[in-house]
């Protein structure tokens, strides 16, 4: 039992030190190659959208119905519209979408303050200015 024992953990020691041999050589290969490197992470920067635009589809009475329209924005993959009230309260997502405007879109409030800004991941870009839908 003992020889079974002695042999196993001979076996053992040399995969674990062909195993550590092997990343070695890697981790050295790695620190051999030329050029100057750069461990440092460079922020996408997303503008924000331009030609923003939030044109009454119907807004009379209860309803609250817009067209939001936008230019697209270099290195957006999305884009992220946000609502808040009159007042700039109750701030919401209202949708996220890869097109660059919204058709007879539904506020949840009247009048809405609504910006768009552009995403590529988790990466967000600067919101536009305000416009108010269905004053």
């Amino acid at each position: 039992m003992s020889r079974i024992l002695f042999a196993t953990a001979v076996a053992a020691a040399l995969a674990v030190g062909g195993l550590v041999a092997i990343g070695d050589a890697q981790a050295e290969a790695a620190w051999l190659k030329s050029g100057t490197g750069n461990a440092g992470a460079k922020a996408l920067q997303l503008a924000a959208p331009g030609s923003f635009s939030v044109t009454p589809a119907k807004c009379n009475g209860s309803n609250k119905s817009v067209n939001i329209s936008w230019a697209a924005v270099t290195g957006a993959l999305s884009y992220e519209i946000y609502a808040t009230n009159s007042a700039g309260g109750n701030g919401q997502v209202l949708t996220t979408t890869t097109a660059t405007g919204l058709t007879s879109y539904d506020l949840p409030y009247k009048p809405a303050l609504i910006t768009v800004r552009g995403l590529n991941n988790k990466w967000r870009g600067q919101a536009t200015t305000a416009a108010t839908g269905c004053p």
